[in-house]
């Protein structure tokens, strides 16, 4: 029954991420966006990694433009099993500058699993233009 409870969390855990991870900059590199001289640019966190119950992010931008780098992770719980997630949105990151975080889950806890989700400011903008176009069709279509 106690592993019951545990794939149960689990499995709802990796639902909220595979969200992420079906996203269009699903690698913890980032996705790619053009600079203004055509040549493509990558927020790269590659050197992210865990260390016990800490989680170490580290990413560059590269790019003109500034950035934002989501974050999610998961820690384990000694006492219960459970899992619990936790979801930083919107850290900034600037123009030819590195975001260097580091997120503790607790004595005696483990860093399952992370996603980090790198955006530039130009993907933020395709984005948003395409969820904006997504709702204007749904609303059409349901006569909004």
């Amino acid at each position: 029954m106690k592993w019951g409870g545990r794939f149960a969390v689990l499995a709802v855990s990796g639902l909220a991420l595979g969200a992420l991870l079906t996203g269009p900059a699903s690698a913890a590199s980032g996705g790619l966006a053009r600079t203004d001289a055509g040549t493509l640019a990558e927020i790269d966190c590659g050197a992210t990694h865990t260390a016990g119950s800490r989680l170490e992010i580290s990413c560059y931008n590269p790019d003109s433009e500034p950035g934002s780098v989501d974050v999610t992770y998961v820690c384990s719980t000694p006492l219960d099993g459970r899992q619990v997630v936790f979801t930083e949105p919107g850290n900034p990151i600037g123009a030819g500058a590195a975001l260097r975080l580091s997120r503790d889950c607790g004595p005696g806890q483990v860093v399952l699993t992370y996603q980090v989700w790198p955006l530039t400011a130009s993907q933020l903008g395709d984005q948003a233009a395409r969820q904006e176009r997504i709702r204007r069709q749904r609303d059409q279509e349901e006569g909004r």
